[in-house]
């Protein structure tokens, strides 16, 4: 079997994969390739740049690119990335080379980032073979190596504006003028006696693991809802016009006066014509493009205080958009953010982010397959190998957040979207940290009136808890669950509004107006494991192990006791306590997290939760970033019995295991991840034949591995997949019909998948 992932088609296509590029470079510098606009920020002290694309673009994989700023995709423009395409970009202003933590900066910065304003699109489709690949200009563990690295270092800017770039030695120019423009050079050598340890030292040391904020990040802006300043009554389903975008100061990029279905893209203050989000757009969907095989590497700024850019943001994107097989990587903020929109995720990574990994805003009604977040261990320690060692200000927050509107906590539609298929390891047990900090370093967190359903997934790591469902007030209960809860999402089922609480039909379930087909907040057939057992210095965070040491007599100890990683419900879940987020309580009542009702709800027999039970993966709870092993080798969580995932939006109700993965390492052979051996574990690739049968049907033949739980997906645009069929495979050729198609002058495209 090839260690990669094929994606067959009845009409051949692709690239071969990307082999290491020849000595010689060809540099090309974004900013050249439209108009460049300014903002001078308060004081006239820093000025703001980007690079507004006056036409489409096809940026191709025998160039490297260079973000050198914000790079804006606007309104009726499409930027196309070849497959195998490398994109560099600098790093944005801090106070100095020294100060490693970005969030000293004093004022906005220029990060080089990739902004697709709404009504811009990006097709950013690569393959398994060839990646498109986003990162720090100055990362040689790319295909390439130092080869593909421009003759300057970007170690920050020092001294000012033209202090950032120290040339290395060596080079020849073969054309153009180096650093300028369009550019190709030959030869060189970095200086490895500075702080990042170029070359050797980063591509296989702890230099890998622990740099981060050393560009921007990719944020895609879509028309589709946003529900800030919305309300239950003044929500038109199904029609526009009823965004109200709010003034803004050319200068200084404040906000002000009403602000309704919009949010500001973080970062992009001042830039007024494309620094929002959001429209109502829901039929048809809006379409910001595709991002398939992406690895995105050190991104993420802390320009101020709770404006962040993030490894990837999604601002209103709609469900016409295609995210599959991403990666994220040490980012300094969040790996994925969704604000409102409703576009859906597959085959996603997050591994060793700033803060969360998963986090949802203002409505968010997507669905998300196949998710595999890894926190950072915490432990700072810098030996590269079994570490993940970041700064203490950015080693990863709660597994995930999940929000509805921070200024209208009824406002609709409801924050419902649906994550099924997901494994997600918290920092485990490395660091004293677990047990001396005050954040309990939960699993996911609920606040705001934010809810979801989660189906067939792993939570495990999690030193202060399983789960963190909060609120401000004391209101929300089984009848009144659209009410200003978190809580009260998980306590019952609303009797109108349908599944988002607006009203529309978006084919999520066959309801619209009356009573949803559930609770908003749900978890089930979900497997917690090795949660809780730090104690913390938060009063309410009461974990099994009050110290370090006792968890590594435990654990250590060569045969440990039944039972040693079974945490009590009283450990299991944080108790009340006062909010530390946004606001107070507002009913002079302490803030309430994890009730006996949602206790009650988490645990209830129909919900086939497991509480406590290992699912079998490979996880050491210290190292977390080597050798990782996601296949459950428990047979129960390989074939449930119980399994409900529902048919919608994509969604493979067929997978009826837990995790993202049953059988095969599908995140091998294109990730950074994988070159550094964060995963152990096998992927399966079969070999596929597309034929036509008598009937003019298609024929999808595949070598199977017998067991194993395999998905036949068709396309007619090679954009959107659909299920086909998922069969668990006999040994030897298995074979589908697609009996619901018939070849024609249209393009079929077929792909088969080991899950």
């Amino acid at each position: 079997m090839k260690n990669k992932l094929l994606l067959s088609v009845l009409a051949a296509f692709g690239l071969a994969a990307a082999s290491s590029q020849a000595q010689t470079t060809t540099f090309v510098d974004v900013a050249t390739l439209g108009d460049g606009v300014t903002v001078v920020t308060t004081g006239g002290t820093t000025k703001v740049d980007a690079t507004v694309l006056t036409k489409n673009q096809r940026w191709t994989r025998d160039r490297v690119y260079i973000l050198a700023n914000n790079v804006i995709v606007p309104d009726n423009i499409t930027l196309t990335i070849e497959p195998g395409t490398l994109i560099r970009a600098e790093q944005p202003w801090r106070a100095s080379a020294a100060n490693a933590n970005p969030e000293a900066a004093a004022t906005p910065a220029d990060p080089g980032a990739l902004v697709v304003a709404r009504g811009g699109r990006l097709i950013a489709a690569g393959t398994s073979e060839a990646p498109i690949i986003f990162t720090s200009i100055d990362d040689p563990n790319v295909p390439g190596g130092v080869a593909t690295i421009p003759p300057f270092e970007n170690k920050g800017k020092t001294g000012g504006l033209n202090n950032e770039r120290v040339l290395k030695t060596g080079y020849t120019t073969v054309s153009g003028t180096a650093g300028v423009g369009q550019y190709t050079i030959s030869g060189g050598s970095l200086d490895t006696n500075v702080a990042k340890n170029y070359g050797t030292a980063w591509s296989t040391g702890p230099s890998a693991f622990s740099y981060e904020a050393l560009w921007g990040g990719i944020v895609l802006a879509g028309k589709g809802t946003v529900n800030y300043g919305y309300t239950t009554a003044g929500y038109n389903a199904n029609q526009s016009g009823d965004v109200v975008e709010p003034t803004v100061n050319a200068t200084t990029g404040a906000v002000s006066g009403t602000r309704q279905g919009v949010q500001p893209i973080e970062g992009m203050s001042g830039f007024s014509a494309y620094m929002f989000g959001g429209g109502d757009v829901v039929n048809p969907p809006d379409d910001s493009g595709v991002l398939r095989f992406v690895s995105n590497r050190y991104g993420g700024y802390v320009i101020a205080l709770n404006t962040e850019l993030n490894s990837y943001s999604f601002y209103g994107v709609g469900r016409g958009t295609v995210l599959e097989f991403l990666e994220a990587w040490n980012n300094a903020d969040d790996d994925f953010e969704f604000w409102g929109g409703d576009v859906s995720m597959k085959y996603a990574l997050s591994l060793f982010c700033g803060d969360d990994g998963f986090d949802t805003d203002q409505g968010y009604l997507g669905t998300v397959q196949y998710l595999v977040q890894v926190q950072n261990n915490g432990n700072g320690a810098a030996d590269g190998t079994t570490v993940s060692p970041r700064d203490a200000a950015n080693y990863g927050d709660s597994l995930t957040e999940n929000d509805g509107p921070e200024a209208n906590n009824t406002a609709v539609p409801l924050s419902t979207y649906i994550l099924a298929n997901s494994t997600l390891i918290g920092r485990g047990y490395a660091s004293a940290r677990s047990w001396s900090n005050a954040n309990p370093y939960a699993g996911p967190n609920f606040r705001d009136n934010g809810g979801a359903r989660w189906y067939n997934s792993i939570i495990m790591d999690n030193p202060g808890g399983a789960v963190l469902i909060t609120d401000r007030t004391s209101t929300g209960d089984a009848t009144t669950a659209q009410a200003n809860s978190s809580i009260g999402r998980y306590n019952g089922t609303r009797g109108s509004g349908g599944f988002d609480g607006a009203g529309r039909d978006i084919t999520l379930t066959a309801t619209s107006t009356g009573a949803s087909d559930g609770p908003d907040g749900l978890f089930n057939n979900c497997w917690f494991f090795r949660n809780g057992l730090a104690d913390s210095t938060a009063a309410y965070v009461t974990g099994k192990y009050a110290s370090k040491a006792a968890f590594d007599a435990a654990y250590n100890n060569g045969s440990p006791a039944v039972g040693w990683d079974n945490a009590s419900d009283s450990e299991l879940f944080p108790a009340a306590h006062d909010r530390n987020g946004r606001g107070a309580q507002t009913d002079g009542n302490t803030n309430r997290a994890n009730t006996a009702s949602v206790i009650a709800a988490l645990k209830a027999a129909a919900n086939n939760n497991q509480f406590n039970v290992d699912p079998g993966l490979t996880v050491n709870p210290y190292t977390r970033v080597n050798g990782l092993n996601l296949i459950p080798s428990v047979s129960d969580a390989k074939n449930l019995t119980n399994s409900v995932i529902p048919a919608v939006r994509g969604l493979n109700s067929d997978a009826n295991y837990v995790g993202a993965v049953r059988d095969s390492m599908w995140m091998k052979g294109w990730t950074l991840a994988d070159t550094l051996g964060v995963f152990a574990g096998t992927q399966i690739v079969p070999e596929v034949l597309v034929s036509v049968n008598s009937l003019g049907q298609p024929v999808v033949t595949f070598a199977g591995d017998a067991g194993v739980k395999y998905v036949v997906e068709v396309s007619t645009d090679n954009k959107t997949y659909s299920k086909v069929v998922t069969r668990t495979a006999t040994a030897g050729n298995n074979t589908v019909t697609d009996t619901a198609r018939t070849v024609s002058s249209n393009p079929l495209f077929y792909r088969v998948i080991a899950l």
